[in-house]
């Protein structure tokens, strides 16, 4: 029989040992110079031969997996997709390989610049363009090759995993890479969780090297030198390097996040609680269980933000979280932090839900100072998921208190909650919550006489807490998640929903023999190491918002 081509005449002559002119082919195809003409005839050659090439032709495989290709030719292009769907559809052994190589165009390689004034990693538009077209290039072989080799499909999610760039990769690698594997979920949607997943990871490392009182520092820092008081030529601080990158990537999980849900500037219901779903599940097992993050937390503000059914079943799901016995006290404590936080914040929570949430959680407290009417004393270790209950109520009653007192029924709502009941129990909540949080909530309930606070915060300032002996915990801190948001660039897409604190519902606290402690709350609070929540405390206020959890967890001073 005839050699179809020349190609097939020379693998008859590689496999009688005769390797001159097959390696005079590699060599060929390999070299970068190669015309676009001459490299679709040996592209075509190959891929008309593809049955022929199997295990002992690695190296060949090699070369042709490391081809620049998405940047020549249309024709060079189709050509190539052609001849590599051929061969991975027939030798499967080759099928990581390509799919790993293919994953790693979407990494683009950023050439050095010949411009001394250019800075180093910088991206034009012209460059931009090359890349995202041939992204669109790697999509279409990706997507063809799912359809027609369904093993794929089980080896594209540990590939992804194991070839994410690491976090200190430059900030386009890292949102190049991002949007890719976004893409991906629009024609394979069943891997949508996963890479969300996955992303959310990646994002959460660096969340957690931009804590929120580095942060503010930085800006103190340089609107210092922006002012002319320090003169200092300094490299960039790492934690404005991860700020950057955080604040991109997150820019892409929220328009992620709106394209999904929203289709022709419509809600589009039922994808919409599928993707949320699948979110409430990343958020239980990735997002709750981190305590020092700041931002990563705000793409379910924003998801539940678009419909009142979503944080209705999201403030659901916290409770159960909380009351359920079986789940780890930290995650309980969590969860309710995530349920005041909301409450408080979000613009698009009511006040009738808002009331409706905190009538259940008193309901609770009531019932679990019953069951423990034989404790002596307060016990952080032992008590935690009911003092961080205790203490949301307090949070999210001192934050929404006027709307409250504006409905027709507050003030009896508020008396049927039995405050003072629950200040005057053995566990003593006062002593054990943060004392910003107890000094508002004290006050505004002092003015509307719902409790009388003041004796027992004296009392409890002249002891202290009893302490474990497998604990150093003398105290009781918790974070408040969705405390004001920091990143410039993704900011626009939290605002509109956000609610700051109003500082002129501020209650005047007339309150005498207490020494005047407002400078405690502008001092440097260090953060505690051995609380069961790790906790973000900071070492300077946020001058936007006195809410913010920068050395409290949120109100303005009242003395």
């Amino acid at each position: 029989m005839e050699p179809r081509n020349n190609f097939e005449a020379v693998l008859g002559k590689f496999r009688k040992a005769t390797r001159k002119d097959y390696d005079s082919f590699v060599s060929k195809v390999a070299n970068p110079s190669i015309s676009d003409a001459e490299l679709v005839k040996c592209l075509k050659s190959l891929k008309d031969c593809a049955t022929l090439l199997d295990n002992e032709h690695e190296v060949l495989i090699g070369v042709l997996l490391k081809l620049d290709w998405m940047r020549r030719s249309s024709a060079v292009v189709q050509m190539y997709q052609s001849m590599m769907l051929n061969i991975v559809s027939v030798h499967t052994v080759y099928l990581r390989a390509c799919l790993r190589a293919l994953i790693k165009h979407f990494m683009p390689v950023l050439r050095p610049v010949e411009s001394k004034e250019t800075p180093e990693g910088f991206v034009t538009d012209e460059m931009m363009a090359a890349h995202n077209q041939g992204f669109t290039h790697v999509h279409t072989l990706i997507k063809t090759i799912m359809k027609i080799v369904p093993m794929s499909s089980n080896l594209l999610m540990p590939l992804l995993i194991d070839n994410y760039p690491f976090f200190t990769k430059d900030v386009y690698i890292q949102e190049c890479f991002m949007k890719n594997l976004l893409q991906i979920t629009y024609y394979k949607p069943d891997l949508r969780q996963s890479i969300m997943e996955l992303l959310i990871e990646k994002v959460i490392k660096l969340d957690t090297r931009a804590p929120r009182s580095a942060i503010l520092e930085a800006r103190l820092q340089d609107e210092s030198q922006e002012s002319g008081i320090f003169n200092m030529d300094e490299e960039t601080s790492p934690v404005i390097e991860y700020t950057d990158k955080l604040d991109v990537l997150m820019v892409h999980l929220f328009e992620y996040i709106q394209s999904v849900c929203h289709k022709d500037g419509e809600l589009e219901w039922e994808g919409t609680k599928r993707f949320y779903r699948e979110m409430l599940y990343i958020f239980e097992k990735v997002i709750l269980p981190t305590y020092a993050c700041c931002h990563i937390q705000f793409i379910m503000f924003y998801l539940v933000s678009f419909r009142m059914q979503l944080c209705d079943g999201f403030l659901d799901y916290l409770w159960k979280l909380v009351q359920n016995p079986n789940v780890h006290s930290v995650y309980r404590q969590s969860a309710v932090a995530y349920m005041g936080s909301l409450l408080a914040r979000a613009k698009f929570v009511s006040i009738r839900t808002v009331m409706r949430t905190v009538e259940l959680m008193m309901k609770w407290a009531h019932t679990y100072t019953h069951t423990c009417q034989d404790c002596v004393m307060a016990d952080v270790v032992h008590h935690g998921p009911f003092y961080s209950v205790c203490q949301s109520v307090f949070y999210v009653f001192a934050f929404r208190q006027k709307e409250i007192f504006e409905t027709k029924a507050g003030l009896k709502w508020a008396k049927s909650l039995q405050f003072q009941h629950l200040v005057q129990s053995r566990l003593n909540p006062l002593k054990v919550c943060l004392p910003l949080v107890v000094k508002t909530f004290a006050s505004i309930t002092r003015q509307h006489q719902l409790a009388f606070c003041d004796h027992i915060i004296q009392q409890n300032n002249r002891s202290f807490l009893p302490v474990d002996s497998s604990s150093s915990q003398t105290s009781f801190e918790t974070y408040f998640p969705f405390d004001p948001y920091l990143l410039k660039r993704s900011m626009k897409y939290v605002e509109p929903h956000y609610r700051k604190y109003d500082q002129s519902v501020a209650v005047d606290d007339d309150s005498s023999g207490e020494e005047d402690e407002d400078e405690m709350f502008t001092d440097d609070i260090p953060s505690s190491e051995a609380v069961d929540i790790v906790t973000m405390t900071g070492s300077l206020v946020d001058k936007t918002d006195l809410m913010s959890y920068g050395t409290s967890p949120g109100f303005k001073h009242i003395l």
